[in-house]
């Protein structure tokens, strides 16, 4: 049976997070979702998602804080990232080459970014 792939949101809006769960999910893969850069980094030592979605702006540790861990950890780093923000470019603030989804964010322009990284391999209907 296909694996149904996985994509892990890092969002500290609650509502946004589950938003974004119902679209992934909808297009066929699994959402897995963190409130902020550290409960993510807990999700990462049992699960390896396909993509990482991560909100620059959060509590805890933010997502500039979340890339730099990322980027030092050899099997982290393999994990495609996508940024988050309503900051336009000059505020991000990350010298790093990873794609921006630009808040608000549209079901439209969300499932073109999952799109650009492939089938999710939907499992089969029982």
């Amino acid at each position: 049976m296909p694996v149904v792939r996985t994509i892990l949101v890092v969002e500290d809006d609650g509502d946004l997070s589950d938003t974004l769960k119902v679209v992934i999910e909808d297009q066929g893969w699994r959402a897995i979702c963190a409130a902020n850069g550290q409960e993510a980094l807990v999700l990462l030592e049992r699960e390896r998602p396909a993509l990482m979605l991560i909100d620059l702006f959060m509590p805890v540790m933010n997502g500039v804080e979340l890339l730099k861990v990322v980027k030092r950890n050899a099997t982290l780093a393999a994990i495609p990232r996508v940024i988050m923000t309503a900051a336009n470019d000059r505020m991000i603030g990350v010298k790093e080459d990873v794609p921006v989804l630009y808040k608000p964010v549209d079901v439209e322009s969300l499932t073109r970014l999952l799109a650009q990284y492939g089938e999710p391999r939907r499992a089969p209907a029982s």
